[in-house]
């Protein structure tokens, strides 16, 4: 029976690889922080005591647990697929030198849970070496430019405004929108992206208000921007959640002044504490959104919990999504990379729309464009369209 082999790239653990048996099967690349070098001395011993754990490992170590549960469902269904699995953050292998093995070693396809500075090392070596990389879970293109072998599958910046934009036109066509923002790099790029459609939108523009807000919310700005009697919709164009938070409490003390409140945020709402703001409904997008009904989400939340005693993050859920998906997708259609990247098949929890982003008629990069939407409202989250 064929299988799926998995080989851990830690020298600091002392494992020797496992080695394809046949020379056709398709081979993909892991890199994903595991820090193996902090955790183990030179003997192999455990750095730790048997109740604790270091805690910059553990992202890392969820991804790498998603991975390994898609090894498991590939090998069951006989997917010929070696895997290899690096540490970005080993002390003793540098991100070349593991990079240039996995060339060697004759691998396909690159999935990258790194940092930014390690996403950018891996993309000028992806391009040097003709492999595709895939930037999982960093939204940021790291400044690639012309480099086809490049994926972002966490939306940048941009792409985030665009789409928030399009929401809004779209779903509330005719009500005025006033936009908060303050001064600062990324908010003055994302009022720049709402500024820049709606100018070309035209007879279509929706009611835009910009208002500077540092930290309070006047009276006084309330009163010129809002008519009492009539719904309110805010945008607060802000990567900051202390900033969020600060402005959606003291929304919410109006909320009994207009018949309802919505105010549109950003990714980084995922942090923020909802029940705080009683009676205003909030709407933020998420690339990776999965409300963990379907039987596969099920089968590995009731796994982990027996395994690790916890209930699995969303990079458990990424790293077995991608993992399986492009496991598949290698099996199917062989090294043929650019219908692999466009392929809509074997999407396991999130849906991805990946699409070339191009400068002067050049691809730069791909980059997923999909987004969902996910509304909150007095205990209840559900997404919407």
């Amino acid at each position: 029976m064929k299988k799926i082999f998995l080989f851990v790239f830690l020298m600091t653990c002392g494992l020797a690889p496992l080695i394809a048996q046949v020379n056709t099967r398709h081979k993909i690349a892991v890199f994903t922080p595991l820090y193996l070098d902090d955790a183990f001395g030179a003997g192999g011993n455990y750095n730790y005591d048997a109740r604790s754990f270091p805690k910059a490992s553990i992202p890392g170590l969820e991804f790498y647990h998603g991975v390994s549960m898609a090894v498991d469902s590939l090998n069951a269904q006989n997917v010929p697929l070696d895997l290899y699995i690096y540490d970005s953050k080993s002390a003793k292998q540098s991100i070349e030198s593991q990079f240039n093995k996995a060339a060697a070693d004759g691998v396909e396809l690159i999935i990258a849970n790194c940092s930014l500075a390690d996403i950018e090392k891996l993309a000028k070596l992806a391009a040097s070496k003709k492999i595709t990389l895939l930037n999982a879970t960093v939204p940021n293109d790291g400044n690639v430019r012309n480099n086809p072998y490049f994926v972002v599958l966490n939306p940048t910046l941009p792409t985030q405004g665009e789409q928030i934009y399009s929401y809004l036109k779209k779903n509330y066509p005719n009500q005025q929108v006033v936009y908060i923002t303050r001064q600062g790099a990324s908010e003055n790029y994302l009022k720049s992206v709402f500024q820049t459609l709606n100018k070309a939108d035209r007879s279509t523009a929706m009611h835009l208000k910009f208002i500077e807000v540092k930290d309070t919310l006047s009276q006084a700005q309330v009163a010129a921007n809002l008519v009492k009697g009539r719904p309110a919709l805010f945008v607060i164009g802000s990567l900051d959640i202390g900033y969020a938070d600060r402005i959606l409490t003291q929304l919410a003390q109006l909320q009994k002044t207009y018949p309802s409140i919505t105010v549109m945020g950003m990714p980084t709402w995922d942090n923020l504490v909802f029940s705080r703001y009683k009676g205003v409904e909030l709407i933020y997008s998420t690339p990776f959104y999965n409300a963990r009904t379907d039987a596969a989400s099920r089968n590995i939340t009731t796994y982990y919990g027996a395994k690790m005693f916890a209930r699995p993050s969303d990079l458990v859920f990424r790293g077995f999504g991608l993992a399986y998906r492009f496991g598949r997708l290698l099996n199917l259609l062989g090294n043929n990379i650019p219908a692999i990247i466009q392929s809509k098949q074997y999407n396991v929890f999130y849906d991805y729309d990946i699409q070339p982003v191009s400068r002067e008629n050049k691809i730069d990069y791909y980059e997923n464009k999909k987004l969902y939407f996910l509304t909150y409202l007095n205990g209840s989250v559900k997404g919407v369209k």
